[in-house]
């Protein structure tokens, strides 16, 4: 059995997200005729499954992958290469708003079958830019490779160091206009 990677950074998820996914409950119900007459049955009995939903998500990254857990009766993981990660695509609905959270949108390569437009969904993650920039910050030093990973700078822009690919690409780019220069001379 391989060892597994070590976990770098935890999301930690805002208990208002349990409200959350109440209110998103009532809404669904609120759209049905059957379900309107259960809205009140639904507010009353739905905090434990609510509460268990949100101790039920996870996200952690590790040094190639990140980690998604949620659910608490069909349980689901996925782990996501981080070089398969195309975008952390912040969210943020009305209903989100107004609770005072944000979530963020794993896009992948492959696109995968989680979501209509990424891998996974992971809704009211605290701190998440910092998180989102932490998880970029990991994939480009696996795509790109340690000796080109992102640095912060003082102006907070995040800058990669240029590849030993560069260098060719310059001799090759130097070589072309040494060629079209002969072909002026001549012509």
């Amino acid at each position: 059995m391989q060892p597994r990677d070590p976990i770098l950074l935890s999301a930690q998820f805002d208990p208002r997200l349990q409200t959350y996914f109440m209110l998103q409950a009532q809404a669904l119900l609120l759209c049905t005729f059957i379900g309107i007459p259960l809205m009140p049955f639904w507010f009353v009995f739905a905090r434990g499954i609510h509460r268990r939903q949100y101790q039920g998500l996870g996200c952690e990254l590790t040094t190639r992958s990140l980690i998604v857990r949620r659910g608490h009766i069909f349980k689901v993981q996925q782990n996501i290469p981080l070089d398969k990660v195309t975008d952390l695509a912040v969210y943020e609905g009305p209903l989100l708003r107004a609770l005072g959270l944000t979530s963020m949108r794993i896009e992948t390569a492959g696109g995968g079958q989680a979501t209509a437009t990424g891998q996974a969904f992971l809704p009211g993650v605290v701190n998440l830019e910092a998180f989102r920039e932490r998880v970029l910050a990991q994939r480009d030093a696996i795509v790109l490779g340690a000796e080109a990973a992102p640095q912060m700078l003082d102006d907070g822009v995040r800058r990669v160091a240029p590849l030993a690919s560069d260098d060719v690409l310059r001799e090759i780019r130097d070589s072309v206009l040494r060629i079209e220069r002969k072909l002026q001379e001549r012509g």
